[in-house]
């Protein structure tokens, strides 16, 4: 069994903070961009570290035509033979779905961050239906009370009312 690679965590904030980007940082621990990526949301989210992303590298890749594909719809990817040079085509699912034909490609690395952050918002669905339930219950007792003052100020209303017909007005009084 491999042993996972550990960082130090406070060194990679210090990296990050001084502007050095997630590959550069990745490269000097032997991990993967995506680990450390992991690292700095967690330093954003806690407040120790402001989002700004430092410039990235990026790899050239064939151009969609010398990989096979002729249309936007595609997105290059490596064939996961190594030291093959050619790309294999994966449809994009907004074009699948519509229709549409863009000459947008999607890098691999985006596909990558895209998937983190939907693990990331879903990680947070558990914690926002507890606290949709919790306003549910708040409502609930808040409409309950509402109704409580409501009948409260019915009844009174209705006591003046009685009390008006049994108490003559003042001004009707005759002196003996």
């Amino acid at each position: 069994m491999a042993r996972k690679a550990t960082v130090d965590v406070a060194k990679v904030m210090q990296m990050l903070r001084e502007g050095q980007s997630t590959q550069s940082v990745a490269e000097f621990f032997g991990v993967s961009r995506q680990a450390i990526d992991l690292h700095r949301r967690k330093f954003i989210q806690n407040g120790q570290l402001v989002e700004k992303r430092a410039p990235r590298r990026t790899v050239t890749l064939p151009e969609p035509a010398e990989a096979g594909i002729k249309d936007g719809t595609h997105v290059s990817i490596p064939k996961p033979e190594t030291g093959s040079k050619g790309y294999q085509a994966v449809l994009r699912p907004e074009s699948a779905e519509s229709g549409k034909r863009d000459a947008e490609a999607v890098s691999l690395d985006r596909l990558i961050e895209l998937i983190i952050e939907a693990f990331d918002s879903l990680k947070q669905v558990p914690k926002l239906e507890a606290e949709l339930e919790k306003y549910k219950r708040d409502y609930q007792k808040a409409a309950a009370q509402i109704e409580l003052l409501e009948k409260a100020v019915s009844k009174r209303n209705e006591q003046e009312a009685r009390w008006k017909l049994v108490v003559p007005p003042e001004g009707g009084k005759s002196s003996s």
